[in-house]
């Protein structure tokens, strides 16, 4: 009981679809588009961090350098201010305590809403 072969059941597949092809298109297009919006906010939160790196050294050197006057000069000449350093907006105050100064430095970063404070308590003993 030989049967004749019919050459399209016995046909074996050899390749990929079309329709197979497309999809693993879009799939593959889809991934890389995840990946390229978390590199971009990867990015973003790095310069955000850079920023404030630089805002915490501006405020650390404001910081050094008033503490490093007497108090009675803190008191005469450097009880405010405000500069500009590497894009970063500082402005100072200096308050008389009771046998003490504080020193408070408000930072502005651009592209940040709110302002950084940094504040410092000197004794006073001259």
């Amino acid at each position: 009981m030989n049967q004749p072969v019919d050459s399209t059941t016995c046909r074996t597949r050899d390749g990929v679809t079309l329709v197979e092809l497309l999809v693993a298109v879009v799939m593959l297009t889809v991934a890389v588009g995840g990946l390229l919006s978390s590199s971009a906010a990867v990015a973003t939160q790095m310069g955000g961090g850079v920023r404030q790196t630089v805002a915490a050294g501006v405020a650390q050197a404001r910081l050094d350098s008033l503490t490093s006057l007497s108090c009675a000069q803190l008191g005469a000449g450097a009880a405010t201010g405000n500069s500009s350093t590497r894009g970063v907006q500082e402005s100072w105050t200096v308050t008389d305590g009771r046998n003490v100064k504080t020193i408070a430095v408000n930072i502005q970063i651009p592209r940040r809403t709110n302002t950084l404070v940094y504040s410092m308590v000197i004794p006073c003993r001259d």
